[in-house]
């Protein structure tokens, strides 16, 4: 069986890059801007081509993607002995060795096939198994820091198998040391920056920050601070055709295009506790120049900028009396109506039956996912008047 990629390939090769459902334009535009060619976006995810070193350049620099995976193989298998026989046969010696580590993760939408750590374990057979007959040893197998993590999928019969190149999700940006207790991932962070428009020029009010990383995110968008800058591993960096030479030209290429621009960026959280979790985060990813981390709450913010935009990321507990969110949501409402006139507020939210409160008509919806809880990323634009008015009002 052919492999679509190999170690001895130093060419461009396609590559798959993963993301959070809704983001996928996004991510193809970063993507094409980083130099990617071919790129077509699926459904959480784009495809892309490029050579070694964009692949370098794509865990690094990306934002919104979660990982980087190079397609190795395709097959079909009905049957966990056909799965077993096809992975036996492919030229597994091209990437590993008996000395490297590997680890398996399997995801599942077959009628064939309904256990993935089963599969899992049937494809680390197989690739063992060949190594064992082969040489006489196998490699070991790594849960944790594997050198080689092979990401399996199956839909109905057709196995796709790929090479993951970035190990940790790359939302594991390195500079979050201290988390709240629901915190959003920095990549979903990452894209409710670009959806909402924010431009750096604009003031940019995070008015429920959390553990800031909305606020941190906009910092590393605006002054081109490659995101990968706070990690020093990435699982490429432990196969043997790595070379660290053209890693390091990335890098500095990639530190060197970072800028210093004038940002305004305000992040508030009324909690004392959280807000200081905020603070470390802030400083550890370098932004403390351009966020101002304030211990306060969204109603009571003020400011003498005439527009801006305002995301908004409201707190959820399932356990939240109905009358309790409403009434949360009424008072971000009337904030918005009474202190924001011409700004942009977007709010992500899980709770439909608090956004009927706002008593404003969102002008946008975007379906998200924030973990598990099925989202929606509002937009209002806040105008003086009604829109009505606004619009037929003559220009200055």
């Amino acid at each position: 069986m052919n492999l679509k990629y190999d170690f001895t390939n130093t060419g461009d090769f396609e590559m798959k890059v993963t993301t959070f459902f809704g983001l996928e334009d996004i991510l193809a535009k970063e993507l094409m801007q980083l130099g990617g060619r071919d790129v077509e976006v699926f459904k959480r995810g784009a495809s892309v081509t490029g050579d070694i070193g964009f692949l370098y350049k794509a865990n690094l620099c990306l934002h919104t993607a979660l990982k980087v995976l190079i397609p190795i193989a395709k097959f079909e298998a009905s049957t966990e002995q056909e799965l077993y026989d096809n992975i036996k046969l492919l030229e597994w010696e091209k990437f590993i060795s008996v000395t490297d580590s590997i680890m398996i993760e399997a995801v599942l939408n077959s009628d064939f096939f309904d256990h993935s750590l089963y599969v899992s374990q049937k494809v680390k057979d197989g690739i063992v198994d060949r190594f064992r007959d082969k040489t006489g040893s196998r490699p070991d197998v790594d849960l944790i820091h594997p050198a080689f993590k092979v990401y399996v999928h199956i839909y109905k019969n057709e196995v796709s198998l790929h090479l993951d190149s970035s190990g940790e999700p790359l939302y594991k940006r390195g500079y979050r040391s201290d988390i709240n207790q629901a915190p959003m991932k920095e990549v979903l962070a990452a894209g409710l920056v670009k959806l909402s428009g924010w431009e750096p020029h604009q003031l940019l009010i995070d008015g429920m920050c959390g553990a800031g990383t909305i606020a941190i995110e906009a910092a590393l968008w605006a002054n081109n601070i490659p995101p990968g800058y706070y990690r020093n591993d990435f699982t490429f960096m432990k196969w043997r055709n790595f070379d660290e030479s053209l890693y390091e030209t990335v890098y500095d290429s990639s530190i060197n295009k970072i800028k210093n621009n004038k940002v305004e960026i305000i992040a508030n959280e009324i909690e004392a506790l959280t807000i200081k979790k905020a603070k470390i985060n802030v400083k550890n990813a370098k932004v403390d120049d351009v966020i101002t981390c304030n211990h306060q709450s969204f109603f009571d913010i003020t400011t003498e900028r005439k527009t801006g935009v305002i995301i908004l990321n409201p707190p959820y507990n399932e356990r939240m009396a109905l009358a309790e969110t409403e009434k949360m949501y009424k008072e971000i409402g009337d904030k918005l109506k009474k202190d924001f006139k011409n700004f942009v507020a977007w709010i992500i939210t899980s709770a439909p039956e608090g956004v009927k409160s706002v008593g404003l008509r969102p002008s946008r919806k975007i379906q998200l996912y924030n973990g598990s809880l099925d989202c929606r990323f509002l937009k209002y634009e806040l105008y003086e008047g009604t829109k009505k008015i606004h619009k037929i009002l003559p220009k200055p």
